[in-house]
């Protein structure tokens, strides 16, 4: 008689029309578990953004239970069919590729824990919480269920926090996820595909605010609210889930992330990653609906944490990360991979290398350590390792690390590797990297030679680059590689232009890089830049256009070769029309400070061109400070070697008081000195003869760390009295009120009268009209708050 109850209690007769459901008993059941899949109700708008319940007078409930099998999407781009009597748990479809399988990867010895939950123990943790004991049947039913579908016992902890978790859900049986699931499903593809929602069939209405309703009315309302919102309003969707998702009753955490994940896929470019409201914004969001103190223990869908690990703070992947650890919380290799990512993106070398961890090394299916994701993660890790010298000599910090963790370095890592040893500045060290890839086979790639070039061309070998481009011309598959090639152009740069020998025909030299840019890239640009004069006849090249790169290069070479005044003015009035219009190839070089800088340097050492340098860092000002709609800054703003090379213009040119006015705003700014800069202004104090500033200089430049380097020496021959500047400095060293006045990386004021020569009106009048172009460029300048 006992088992025939139960059994009739558990398998009693279906419901009619709605296949798979269990039977329902009273009202309230039938409130809380079945809920209207709904598109068409219109939602009250209130400009506090309080959300109130809908009625409750409703007659009948309508599930959505397909008869026919559907294509609908499982994640961020895949699709499933689902059939007439889709099985389905709490939190994950047991079919999900993506849900972490412990029979496929057992790590460690599992501990000793519970196969199966009492109801006993359910309703007594529930009780605890101050949750119904009426929900003891279908939360112990459903644990049951996960346990033995994961094969994951629990341990004591774990089960009374899984409890807790699932009874604070408004949805404890399958019936609500099975709802959600179809109508959600169709929603999202009518978006994607853009198709009319198919079904359109509830109606209702915000009244109340949402924490004076019953569990009951929220279970009953939830779906139909997100649907809708999903449909009509996306914009508003956000604060209904901060509202749902803050209260102790909390929506089924699959639901929350289904949300978060069409808002994220199809709404973050356009409004969602700018979206604040009060104290929140997306961040914050997702920081606090997907909550990891709120991810099922046994069986959490891995698309979830992975878009709180994508979106949330550093403190909040911390977070996710101790707290997976500490409730052994079964994460897939895909997951762990994306912590690592994250934590990489984040700098975060010892949490990621602790991300690593938590994959496999030996694995039926899907990743292992040994994958080829893993690997290109690794070599992004790598890019942040360092050396540190120990007691067993100098190492790198990060790769013995990974190799003792199983990692197998492949080529690509061992480029990073050879990479890294390069920038110790150790040629040794990079050499013995090479001799191990060599040893080992591995074959040199284009990443391998770009890093050898680069190595060869910042310690001035040319012998060595010359061996490189040998090699490199003699492979096929590296001849026409198109990050070889411009680096083999800028070596070219490198040895005949910018360090061009003095018995160099400046004409000659230009001919030979315009004839190289020619062999690689379109010379159209240069045309339109009207760089390439009027008799020059290409020959037959190439017609791949040109990267910025290489663009920079042709008009640093051709300033190197012909600075002329009138050249230099007419190019930049060309660049400044094109950039303006957007040239597809000449808008790009605005986009950092290298363009602007030749510029200078070919105008500072002519006084007629002082106008013009201000014009040029007053239009980076003026643009990179306006706001367009849509539109990017097409001028980046002044670096601080932008401003050393202004500020050097006025020195060379015997402009002191103009000087002093770039200094005064690079103050007013909070723009530092580096060691040029100081070598700069110290370099126009010693040709003016200005001992006492001289020797403030110094000072200022040793208070901020920077010491006296042979470039400062080279100035200080300028003086006729040198011993002067030394009894000055130790003035300065007894005077501290004097030395307190060097501070903020300006040197001290004092007063002095510089010997320079005498101005003519002439001067003068060009002296005004700098003054008047340097107040107009500081009334661009708004300062830094």
């Amino acid at each position: 008689m006992l088992a025939r109850s139960r059994a009739h209690g558990l398998l009693g007769p279906r419901l009619s029309g709605s296949p798979g459901c269990l039977p329902r008993g009273s009202q309230t059941s039938r409130i809380a578990n079945i809920v209207h899949a709904s598109t068409s109700a219109p939602l009250n708008q209130d400009s506090s953004l309080e959300f109130q319940k809908l009625a409750t007078d409703q007659s009948q409930s309508n599930n959505f239970s397909p008869s026919h099998t559907i294509t609908v999407p499982t994640g961020d781009g895949e699709v499933q069919n689902l059939g007439e009597a889709e099985a389905t748990n709490t939190t994950t479809d047991q079919h999900d590729p993506d849900t972490y399988n412990p029979s496929s990867a057992s790590r460690g010895l599992r501990r000793p824990g519970a196969w199966s939950v009492s109801k006993k123990a359910t309703r007594k943790i529930l009780h605890s919480q101050g949750v119904s004991s009426k929900l003891a049947h279908s939360v112990t039913r459903r644990l049951n269920a996960q346990i033995r579908l994961r094969h994951k016992p629990l341990s004591s902890r774990e089960l009374y926090l899984a409890t807790v978790i699932q009874g604070n859900s408004l949805y404890s049986r399958e019936l609500g996820l099975q709802q959600w699931r179809a109508a959600y499903k169709e929603v999202y593809l009518a978006n994607r595909y853009e198709h009319e929602i198919q079904n359109k069939n509830c109606g209702g209405s915000f009244r109340e605010t949402w924490n004076a309703m019953h569990r009951t009315e929220k279970a009953s309302h939830w779906q139909r609210l997100a649907i809708w919102l999903l449909q009509h309003e996306p914009e508003r969707l956000p604060d209904f889930l901060i509202v749902t998702t803050e209260c102790k009753d909390k929506p089924n955490f699959t639901m929350v992330y289904d949300c978060l994940r069409y808002l994220d896929n199809f709404h973050y470019d356009t409004w969602l990653k700018d979206w604040q409201s009060g104290s929140h914004n997306y961040q914050s969001l997702v920081e606090t609906c997907l909550d990891p103190r709120d991810w099922p223990l046994v069986s959490v869908t891995q698309k979830a944490p992975r878009l709180y690990i994508r979106r949330a703070s550093h403190d909040g992947v911390l977070s996710a990360l101790r707290i997976v650890k500490e409730r052994s919380i079964r994460i897939s290799a895909e997951t762990a991979l994306c912590f690592m990512w994250r934590f990489t993106e984040l700098a975060d070398v010892e949490r990621a290398l602790q991300a690593l961890e938590f994959i496999p090394q030996k694995q039926d299916d899907g990743l292992t350590i040994h994958s080829d994701e893993v690997m290109r993660h690794c070599c992004k890790l790598l890019t942040l390792d360092t050396v540190q010298d120990g007691s067993a000599g100098r190492n790198f910090n990060i790769l013995p690390r990974l190799l003792k963790m199983g990692v197998r370095p492949d080529r690509d890592m061992m480029n990073v590797v050879l990479s890294n040893a390069f920038k110790t500045g150790d040629p040794q060290l990079g050499n013995d990297i090479l001799h191990f890839m060599k040893g080992h086979d591995h074959t040199f790639d284009a990443y391998t030679y770009t890093t050898l070039m680069k190595d060869a061309v910042s310690r001035g070998d040319r012998a060595k680059v010359d061996s490189l481009i040998h090699d490199i011309a003699s492979k096929d598959e590296l001849r026409e590689n198109p990050y070889l090639a411009s680096k083999i152009f800028h070596s070219h740069y490198i040895f005949t232009t910018k360090y061009m020998d003095a018995d160099a025909d400046p004409s000659r030299v230009f001919y030979a890089m315009l004839d190289l840019y020619n062999q690689l890239h379109d010379i159209t640009p240069l045309k339109e830049l009207l760089i390439i004069p009027p008799h020059y006849t290409p020959r037959e090249g190439s017609n791949l256009p040109p990267s910025p790169i290489a663009l920079y290069i042709m008009i640093a070479t051709f300033f190197r070769c012909q600075n002329r005044f009138s050249n230099v003015q007419r190019i930049y009035a060309q660049f400044r029309q094109l950039v303006a219009q957007g040239h597809p190839l000449i808008s790009p070089l605005a986009k950092t400070d290298h363009t602007y800088n030749e510029f200078l340097i070919a105008l500072r050492s002519n006084p007629r061109g002082l106008r013009l340098c201000i014009q040029l860092v007053e239009d980076m000002l003026h643009s990179s400070s306006a706001k367009q709609k849509n539109k990017t800054p097409y001028h980046v703003k002044p670096s601080m070697r932008t401003w050393t090379i202004l500020l050097s213009a006025f020195i060379f040119n015997r402009q002191p008081r103009a000087a002093d006015k770039i200094k005064e705003m690079m103050a007013k700014h909070n723009v530092k000195y580096n060691d040029v800069t100081w070598n700069v202004i110290i370099n126009g104090y010693a040709n003016a003869q200005n001992i006492p500033q001289t020797a403030a200089s110094i000072k200022a430049m040793e208070q901020q760390g920077f010491s006296i380097d042979p470039y400062t020496m080279k100035s200080l021959r300028y003086l006729r009295d040198p011993e002067r500047l030394w009894v000055a400095i130790d003035e300065l060293d007894e005077a501290a009120p004097a030395a307190a006045q060097a501070q903020d990386g300006q040197p001290a004021k004092i007063e002095t009268t510089s010997k320079l020569e005498p101005e003519l009106s002439s001067e003068e009048q060009r002296e005004k009209e700098l003054d008047e172009g340097l107040g107009k460029l500081g009334g661009k300048m708004k300062p830094k708050l």
